[in-house]
C-alpha cells in the first residue's frame, strides 16, 4: 500500500523529525569481506544486510515484502532487515535582519508596528515548533549615537544575537527589549553585512544544515551613498545561489519583492497591518513557512562500514504518522509518486530526500516516524525501477 494523504503544512515549523536508519549488524564474524552477504536468515529470504563488500559482484537482495511492482510492508522486523540506529534532519540556520527604523514606531491600533513585530519574533523564537531551527539576530538603522544611519556594512557582521539553537526564550526577548526605532533605512548596508555574517556562518555548518537570510523591513531603502532598491537587489543575487534571501514587509512594502527576486525566494512575504493581533500573528507564519522552506526534507544515510559499499537497491522508508499505522513509501527517482522518496545520487548517495507532498505531511505531523530500512528489495510501484 502506497500511503497517499497529504495534510496542509503547519504554520510553524515541526520539531525536527527523527529518523530511524537500520545499519548493517548482523553476524558474528569481524571479517568485513563477508558482512554485506547477510546471515542465513537474511539468505533465506533472499535478503543482505544492506551493503555489499567492495570487491564482490553479489547482486540486488531479494525480499518478500519490497519489489518491483509491490509495494508491500517492509519493517525493522522483516526476516530481510537488520538493526536501527537513530538520526535527524539537518537544522535550518537563519540570519535575521531586522529593521528598527523610525516608521517601525507607526501606530497600529493601540500599538506600533514595532511592538507588534517583537511580540510575534519573540513567540517564534521561543516556541517548542521551532525546535530545528538555530537564528541569530542583528537590528539596522541606528548609529552609536542613535542620531543618524550606520551605512557600513561592518557594523551588522556582529549580531545582537550569536547564533543560537531555538527555543530560546530569554536572548532573544532581551535584545528586543533593549532597543527600538530611530533613523533611516540602510538597507543596503545592513543586507551586505548579515550576508557576510552568513557567510561564516556556513563556512562552519557541518551538519549539512541550510544558511539564509531573513530580512524584516517596513519600507523602502532611505538614507545612505547608493543605498537603493536596485543596489540591494544585486547584492542578494551575489549571494542567493548559496545564500537565499527572504523578505518579511511590514505593511505597504512597495518594491521589496525586488529584493526576494534577487535572492532567490521569489516574492516578498506580506504581513498585514490592520492591528496589532494581525501583525503578530501574520509575522509569525510568515517565520514558520520560511523556516519550513529551509528545513527541507532531506535525511543523512550512514556511512557503509569499512570495505563495504551501500546497495541502493537494498534500502526502504517507513513512515508511521501521529496515531496511524506504518507504511512502507515508494521509491520514486523522479517524484512522479509525491508521496516517495529517492537519493541525491545514485552513484554516491548520502542523502534520502522526500517527494513533495510527503515533505509537506512530514513537516506537519510533529510526532510522525521515518525510518530507513537496510536488506530488503527496494519497494518500486508498478512501472517503476529500481535505482539502478
Amino acid at each position: 500500500m502506497i500511503f497517499r494523504s497529504s495534510l496542509a503544512s503547519a504554520s510553524l515549523v515541526s520539531a525536527g523529525l527523527s529518523i530511524s536508519i537500520a545499519v548493517a549488524a548482523c553476524g558474528s564474524s569481524s571479517d568485513d569481506s563477508t558482512f554485506g552477504k547477510g546471515t542465513s536468515e537474511n539468505n533465506a529470504s533472499g535478503g543482505n544486510n544492506g551493503f555489499i563488500p567492495n570487491d564482490s559482484n553479489v547482486g540486488s537482495p531479494g525480499g518478500s515484502s519490497g519489489s518491483v511492482g509491490n509495494v508491500g510492508s517492509v519493517t525493522p522486523g522483516s526476516a530481510c532487515a537488520t538493526s536501527n540506529a537513530g538520526a535527524t534532519r539537518p537544522p535550518a540556520y537563519l540570519v535575521f535582519m531586522y529593521d528598527r527604523s523610525i516608521s517601525m514606531n507607526d501606530k497600529v491600533g493601540g500599538t506600533t508596528k514595532w511592538a507588534a513585530c517583537k511580540t510575534g519574533l519573540e513567540n517564534f523564537f521561543a516556541s517548542s515548533s521551532s525546535a530545528g531551527i538555530r537564528a541569530s539576530l542583528t537590528f539596522f538603522g541606528k548609529d552609536a549615537n542613535a542620531s543618524t544611519a550606520d551605512c557600513s556594512a561592518s557594523s551588522y557582521t556582529t549580531p545582537q544575537v550569536s547564533m543560537e539553537a531555538l527555543p530560546d526564550a530569554t536572548s532573544f526577548k532581551a535584545a528586543l527589549d533593549a532597543t527600538g526605532p530611530t533613523t533611516d533605512t540602510p538597507t543596503l548596508a545592513a543586507l551586505q553585512g548579515a550576508l557576510t555574517y552568513a557567510g561564516q556562518v556556513k563556512a562552519g555548518v557541518t551538519d549539512g544544515g541550510k544558511v539564509a537570510v531573513v530580512l524584516v523591513t517596513d519600507g523602502q531603502p532611505k538614507g545612505c551613498t547608493g543605498n537603493t532598491i536596485t543596489a540591494v537587489h544585486d547584492a542578494a543575487a551575489a549571494a542567493a545561489s548559496t545564500i537565499p534571501t527572504y523578505v518579511i514587509g511590514v505593511g505597504n512594502t512597495g518594491n521589496l519583492n525586488t529584493i526576494a527576486e534577487g535572492g532567490g525566494t521569489g516574492t516578498a512575504i506580506i504581513v498585514n497591518t490592520s492591528s496589532p493581533a494581525q501583525v503578530t500573528t501574520d509575522l509569525e507564519n510568515a517565520l514558520g513557512q520560511i523556516a519550513n522552506a529551509q528545513l527541507g526534507c532531506e535525511y543523512g544515510l550512514p556511512a557503509p562500514p569499512a570495505g563495504q559499499t551501500l546497495d541502493v537497491n537494498a534500502v526502504n522508508v517507513d513512515y508511521t504518522p501521529s496515531g496511524g499505522a506504518q507504511t512502507t513509501l515508494a521509491y520514486s527517482a523522479t517524484c512522479t509518486d509525491p508521496n516517495g522518496w529517492h537519493y541525491d545520487s545514485t552513484s554516491n548517495p548520502t542523502q534520502i530526500i522526500m517527494c513533495p507532498t510527503l515533505c509537506d505531511t512530514l513537516k506537519a505531523d510533529k510526532g510522525g516516524k521515518v525510518e530507513i530500512i537496510f536488506g530488503c528489495t527496494t519497494a518500486v510501484p508498478p512501472g517503476g525501477s529500481l535505482p539502478k
